[in-house]
């Protein structure tokens, strides 16, 4: 077998191979990024609304407590 006949047969495949499966990866890896970006941007809303929902839950015990206050004193 001659090197040019090695190079066709072996290298060259091989080669092609090894860019394909270098693409794979970087199409994986960037899935993946998006995946994370997504589970952030989501995991970013939800403690955003877990501390609306504990301001108004401090609001309305805030209010239903000044109500039995003002009760209290005009009794």
């Amino acid at each position: 077998m001659e090197w040019l006949e090695f190079l066709q047969m072996v290298c060259v495949p091989a080669f092609v191979w090894l860019v394909y499966k270098v693409g794979e990866l970087r199409k994986e890896l960037n899935d993946f990024k998006v995946q994370v970006a997504r589970e952030y941007a989501t995991q970013v809303h939800i403690n955003r609304l877990e501390t609306k929902i504990d301001d108004l839950r401090q609001l309305i015990w805030e209010i239903h407590n000044e109500g039995t206050v003002t009760k209290r004193n005009k009794k």
